[in-house]
């Protein structure tokens, strides 16, 4: 019998979904997968799919997943100001 292969978005998706897998991703000291985590969280509590977002962005849906990816790691300023606008919040950023 052959394993049933996993596509990792799919695999990715369902993991998310566990508050154990969210808290020990949030918990590392990774500022990159913070933002992903950050972003798919404020996207869900507004109800939102990419798509949705992607529009209010004036992007692709493609561009949102990848933004949204734990291994994507090109933010910019412009681009999470332009996010944090889409969500009527503000950007901090800071050292610590």
């Amino acid at each position: 019998m052959t394993p049933k292969l996993v596509d990792y978005r799919e695999w990715r998706t369902k993991a998310l979904r566990d508050p154990a897998v969210r808290k020990a991703l949030e918990e590392e000291d990774d500022a990159a997968i913070n933002i992903a985590l950050q972003l798919i969280r404020l996207r869900e509590r507004h109800g939102w799919t990419q798509s949705q977002l992607a529009r209010k962005l004036r992007t692709s849906q493609q561009a949102v997943a990848r933004l949204e990816s734990l291994n994507y790691a090109g933010y910019t300023l412009k681009v999470l100001e332009k996010i944090a606008g889409a969500f009527k919040k503000r950007l901090r950023v800071e050292f610590v």
